[in-house]
């Protein structure tokens, strides 16, 4: 009875080995998928084409092998319950007129059907802004400023229209020194006097938005401009505004000398 016992242990055990030592290992690669981190990230953009929204999802480690891997998103979705992302390199991404906005949703990763994470989240509060574009620097020199503009696609948009900007310059030559300045219109006015003479700057402004319903993250940069300010030459004493009455006073009184 002893051996026959023993035999039956050694055929229970071969028999898991073949298995698997988890039930997994035979159907994909759960086991594995259990030990790897499949944390991620979305970002939303609203309107993006029309009326179509647009959310983007990425793993937060580049190395997760990805290949069998799917994302869907479920709930405060408009009639249908679920949606599954389209897959570009990397990245996860679905374009769509059917998210609420109003309510929470759930985004599952599946790997052969089986759920292995989720995450709750809201598309409202994880928007990302287009990048602002064509940005524009003219001196004016009666009043010795820069006039900065520029333009963004949210002013055209229902959705996401109060934004904040970030304007940041710094001469060329000072790879680490930018200066910051926050705004929430397209127009910022940077003083001559602040500026070096005759020195090249570049220029670039991001976005965030700028209410409490629709939050979320700054935009990608937009493209750098380059401006050069103008060189300053020694001011001559009989160059300013003052003196030059006098001289033309003079002028007068030099051609008319009988009337003095």
């Amino acid at each position: 009875m002893m051996i026959l016992g023993t035999a039956f242990g050694m055929v229970f055990y071969l028999l898991q080995a073949v298995s698997g030592e988890s039930g997994y290992a035979q159907n994909g690669e759960f086991e594995d998928a259990e030990l790897d981190d499949y944390s991620f990230s979305c970002y939303s953009q609203l309107e993006v084409d029309g009326t179509q929204h647009l959310l983007t999802c990425a793993f937060d480690d580049p190395d997760v092998n990805i290949t069998n891997l799917e994302l869907e998103i479920c709930g405060a979705l408009l009639n249908v319950k679920c949606l599954t992302f389209d897959k570009l390199n990397e990245m996860y991404f679905i374009k769509t007129k059917k998210f609420l906005l109003i309510g929470d949703s759930e985004i599952h990763v599946k790997l052969g059907g089986k759920n292995i994470t989720s995450k709750k989240l809201n598309i409202v509060k994880i928007v990302k802004p287009e990048a602002p574009f064509d940005i524009t620097v003219i001196y004016r020199e009666g009043a010795n400023d820069f006039l900065v503009t520029f333009n963004t696609s949210h002013s055209q948009k229902k959705y996401v229209k109060e934004l904040m900007h970030e304007v940041a310059y710094r001469q060329e030559k000072n790879e680490n020194d930018w200066m910051h300045v926050n705004i929430s219109n397209t127009k910022l006015t940077l003083l001559q006097r602040k500026l070096q003479p005759d020195a090249m700057y570049e220029i670039k402004v991001r976005s965030i938005p700028n209410a409490n319903y629709f939050q979320g993250f700054w935009s990608e940069w937009s493209p750098t401009f380059h401006f050069r300010t103008p060189e300053i030459t020694e001011l001559n004493p009989l160059c300013g505004p003052a003196s030059l009455i006098i001289r033309r006073l003079w002028n007068n009184c030099a051609r008319n000398p009988k009337r003095i």
